[in-house]
This record gives structure tokens, C-alpha cells and sequence, in this order.
């Protein structure tokens, strides 16, 4: 990952009801010092958080674009390219604090806000973040203890990443990955900020992307055979729906210790790099069944294939059973033996 800009601005107050304080950077901050290793520790802090997916829109009108796109339209070219990378993120800055504002959110305490740039996998990302103090520990010149602040980049609070490359290229719903936390106030004004509608597919597509990541790396990892890899998805199956009966959210390292115990944290990368899925998994009902294969034996038959093949490449209909588009090696065995069959008759 390339990091390619990197500015901080403050729009923050101390205790619920007071004054909110702006300060804006007019000069972008040094990639070469503690700014440029700040990035770095966010863009880990992004591939970790628990992120929503979704794209620009203002509530259900498709054709309105809210304020955050209009300003990214102003200042980006077609190559990705800003025009004034600080002059952006201040009006950006300005946006925060008049929804802040103009909401009468006064419990809200805003925070340092940090807009940078980065390239990822061949597409270019503008993310935001908005960090605050933790309270820490230090030692002073005389070795005493002492009370000291710093930013908190244990947990990712508030931010969104916009994959500017998708984004431009409108080829994709999904481009927007962004965390709002719970708490209902904050999500709406965060959610408003950007401008981002969640993804209603979401779900339906990463629980499928799930599925496929489990086979590719069973596949690349493993060279496992067909029944093995039908394994490896049914214990994700199995831990997913276990999961869900006891209402805990399903995370992606807690699948991978399941399915893959020996390598759980290539599993991970390779989930993320190559299919987009997040720590925190939103599940799809409907699409976790095509995890189970349906099957049967008896009368000297055995018959297993995937459940979301019936009705498409198997049709069952008044106890009569259809396979279309049979494997060519089932082709090949029931060609042999036809062909093994008329010559005993010969």
C-alpha cells in the first residue's frame, strides 16, 4: 500500500455542550514523519474494524448526490488525481462541523479528523477517520508517573474508506466501507456525513464470497480433494449457524480458526486480499444453505450435491429426480459402461 497524502484537522470539544474548536491544517502533513506512520496504523486499523458496505446516495433518490461526492467530483480528475488535496479536506472539515451544528449535536464531541490517500491493489482510496485521546501513563524527566494523552488506535470508531477508483468507474455498488458504531445518533450524523447508503446485498454477497474463499484456499492451500473441501464448508456451515442460535456476531477469524485451525491467519489475509470480506460478516440466510450438500443413499445408490443446484442443475418433481449438466467424469463412466454393455451383446 502507497500512501500518497496526508492531512489532520480538529473539530472537537472537551465535555458535552461546549464549543466545538476548528483548527484546519493549510499544508498537508509530512509523509516522511509520525503522520505518515499514523496513516499506516489506520489502514491496519480498517482491514481489522467491523465495516459497513455501501455507496453515495441521499436516502432512496438514486439521482440526488450528497455533499461529500459533490466536493470529491470538484477536486478529482478521472485519474484519481486531487487538485488541492488540503483545501478538500478542509471544506470536508467544515461539512463535519456544520452537521455538528446545524443538528444541535452537543453531546457529540467530534475529534481529530484524518483524510489521506492511499493505493491499494491497483485502485486508490480517500479515507477519513476521527480519532480522539485515550487517557495513558508516562514518565517524566525526574521518573516520575505521570498522566499523559494520546490518540486512541486501539479501535476505529467513526471512518470511511471511498475506493475512488470504483467509485469513478460506476461499474460497482460497494465502493464505500465505513464504521458508525451503535449508538443511533452518532451512526445518523456519521451516515449523513459521508453521504453512504448501506448495501442491502451486502449480506447475500458476502456470505457467497465466504463460501468461495473457503473452496479457493482449500483448493490452493491444501490441494484437498473434492469430498474434503465439501468438509471444510460444512464446518463453516455448522460454526456459522451455531453462532447465530446463540446471537453472537460472525467474525472472520473466528471462522478461520474453525475451518482452517493450522493456518488460520494466511486464511484471513487471503479472504481479505482476494474477496473483500471483512472481520465482522453479515450472513444471509437463504445463501448460508448452499454451504450443505443434499444427500442420500440406499438401493445401491449414493447421490450428494450442493443445495443451491436444486432447481437449476437438479430438478426433483413428483419423486422423479433430474440432473442436467452431469460432471464429465459421471459422462464418461456412464458412456463406458453403455459402450461395454452393447458389446457383451455384439
Amino acid at each position: 500500500m502507497a500512501i500518497k497524502h496526508v492531512i489532520v484537522h480538529q473539530v472537537r470539544r472537551d465535555k458535552t455542550g461546549d464549543k466545538l474548536t476548528i483548527q484546519l491544517r493549510d499544508k498537508e502533513n509530512s509523509l516522511d514523519g509520525l503522520a505518515g506512520k499514523l496513516s499506516e496504523d489506520l489502514l491496519d486499523l480498517f482491514s481489522s474494524a467491523s465495516l459497513s458496505i455501501g455507496e453515495f446516495q441521499v436516502l432512496d433518490d438514486k439521482e440526488a448526490q450528497p455533499v461529500f461526492e459533490q466536493k470529491l467530483n470538484k477536486f478529482y480528475d478521472e485519474k484519481n488525481n486531487c487538485s488541492n488535496f488540503p483545501e478538500l479536506t478542509k471544506v470536508l472539515a467544515k461539512r463535519y462541523e456544520s452537521i455538528l451544528v446545524s443538528k444541535q449535536l452537543y453531546s457529540v464531541k467530534g475529534g481529530y479528523l484524518v483524510f489521506y490517500q492511499y493505493e491499494s491493489r491497483g485502485n486508490n482510496w480517500l479515507a477519513v477517520a476521527i480519532l480522539n485521546k485515550t487517557d495513558g501513563i508516562d514518565i517524566s524527566n525526574k521518573l516520575d508517573v505521570i498522566p499523559s494523552q494520546v490518540l486512541d488506535l486501539k479501535k476505529l470508531h467513526l471512518g470511511a474508506a471511498i475506493n475512488l477508483t470504483q467509485w469513478q468507474s460506476g461499474l460497482s455498488t460497494r465502493y464505500i466501507r465505513f464504521r458508525t458504531g451503535l449508538a443511533v445518533e452518532v451512526r445518523d450524523y456519521f451516515e449523513d456525513f459521508i453521504g453512504c447508503q448501506r448495501d442491502k446485498e451486502a449480506a447475500k454477497q458476502e456470505t457467497k464470497a465466504l463460501k468461495t474463499a473457503i473452496r479457493t484456499f482449500a483448493t490452493e492451500k491444501y490441494d484437498f480433494n473434492e469430498a474434503q473441501i465439501s468438509g471444510k464448508v460444512s464446518v463453516a456451515h455448522d460454526f456459522i449457524t451455531e453462532q447465530q442460535k446463540l446471537g453472537n456476531q460472525v467474525l472472520l477469524s473466528q471462522v478461520a480458526n474453525h475451518v482452517f485451525p493450522d493456518k488460520p491467519d494466511e486464511f484471513i489475509k487471503d479472504a481479505r486480499d482476494k474477496f473483500d470480506l471483512p472481520e465482522d460478516l453479515a450472513i444471509h440466510k437463504a445463501s448460508l444453505r448452499s454451504y450443505k450438500k443434499i444427500s442420500g443413499r440406499g438401493k445401491g445408490m449414493a447421490i450428494s450435491f450442493d443445495s443451491d443446484m436444486l432447481g437449476k442443475e437438479v430438478l426433483y418433481k413428483n419423486d422423479i429426480l433430474t440432473i442436467k449438466d452431469i460432471p464429465a467424469s459421471l459422462k464418461t463412466s456412464l458412456d463406458e459402461e453403455l459402450a461395454a454393455r452393447e458389446k457383451d451383446l455384439g
